[in-house]
């Protein structure tokens, strides 16, 4: 089987060969990575673009075990809100259940060292008192297929922000795609950096189990 796979959204239904590991698919507007997981199926847009005689390609992101249950993100908020001064990063496995890891770290105020942990669903990571958001280093370092968040202002006003993420493509989520119930004890921040925000520690991300450090560098 071909790795990647090109796929054409053609009136009549799509025409192409799918891929062993992800498919492009071409539509009416632009173009989308699609991918799938025994934990995550998604299709994620890569370039807009108006393509006369094709139907449109609709993203989605589907859990394949269901949203994550809401106890999960207050006891993820609480866990980093205790160390509000220091970086943390927490982990949502599947093992059966969904599941809230905290890894064995070493933690400062901009860096954290940290075990990947297979399995993963949703890789949260927090600000200490910075606002939440995705940095350029996360862009290059986030290329799994998996969600990703960011919870920030932990001294302040706490906001998060979520996203999506297939093989280097990202596409913005609302808490309402990710977690069951109402958000509580933050706000959703708006995606959009500041102007003169500092720059945000940088997170490498290698296979399950590698040893992670986070440290400052990163850009926004």
């Amino acid at each position: 089987m071909i790795p990647v796979g090109y796929l054409t959204n053609q009136m009549d239904g799509l025409h192409g060969s799918r891929g062993e590991y992800y498919d492009y698919l071409l539509g009416k507007n632009g173009l989308f990575i699609e991918a799938r997981s025994p934990l995550l199926s998604v299709r994620v847009p890569v370039a807009a673009a108006e393509v006369r005689g094709l139907n449109p390609v609709e993203p989605k992101v589907d859990l394949q075990h269901g949203l994550i249950p809401n106890h999960l993100w207050q006891l993820a908020l609480n866990l980093m809100l205790s160390n509000a001064h220091q970086e943390t990063y927490l982990a949502v496995t599947w093992e059966g259940e969904y599941r809230l890891r905290l890894p064995d770290q070493e933690q400062g105020n901009i860096a954290v060292k940290y075990s990947t942990i297979p399995s993963t669903v949703l890789d949260l990571h927090s600000h200490s008192e910075m606002r939440a958001f995705f940095s350029g280093a996360d862009d290059r370092d986030e290329q799994g297929l998996q969600l990703y968040g960011v919870v920030g202002k932990l001294t302040g006003h706490t906001e998060v922000l979520f996203r999506v993420g297939a093989y280097g493509y990202f596409s913005m989520l609302s808490w309402y795609q990710v977690f069951q119930g109402e958000l509580s004890g933050a706000v959703e921040a708006s995606a959009e950096p500041s102007s003169g925000e500092g720059q945000e520690p940088e997170l490498l991300r290698l296979w399950p189990g590698a040893i992670i450090c986070r440290e400052e560098g990163g850009e926004i």
